[in-house]
């Protein structure tokens, strides 16, 4: 397998999108208040964070990069803008992983954050 597959197919990328995906489900959860099956409050429900939840995967993995003690390939850590294209990559990943498990839920008939069947 070419070196450029190792780093970006392996446990530690997963890790990461994984940390984020979780990371932000907690962070969508706090303050949350439902009423009648319907998200009212909380910090799900701002005006900033919905304007930026595009944003934040990619934020939070590319931050996560620079944690020391992150577990990453060696080759993700030799330069900054690897390290930054690795952190990219897991924020996509992260993001595409939140949609795929929503669209499972909702075909499984589950409510996801509040959405209506």
């Amino acid at each position: 397998m070419d070196k450029i597959m190792e780093v970006f197919l392996n446990w530690q990328v997963l890790l990461i999108a994984f940390a984020a995906f979780a990371v932000l489900g907690v962070i969508k959860n706090i303050g949350t208040k439902k009423k009648d099956g319907d998200v009212v409050g909380g910090f799900a429900t701002s005006k900033w964070f919905k304007k930026f939840m595009p944003v934040y995967p990619y934020l939070l993995t590319t931050g996560f990069c620079f944690i020391p003690g992150v577990p990453l390939p060696e080759m993700a850590t030799k330069t900054l803008a690897v390290q930054i294209l690795f952190g990219i990559y897991a924020g996509w990943l992260s993001g595409f992983s939140f949609q795929l498990v929503k669209s499972v839920l909702k075909k499984g008939g589950l409510e996801v954050n509040g959405d209506k069947k």
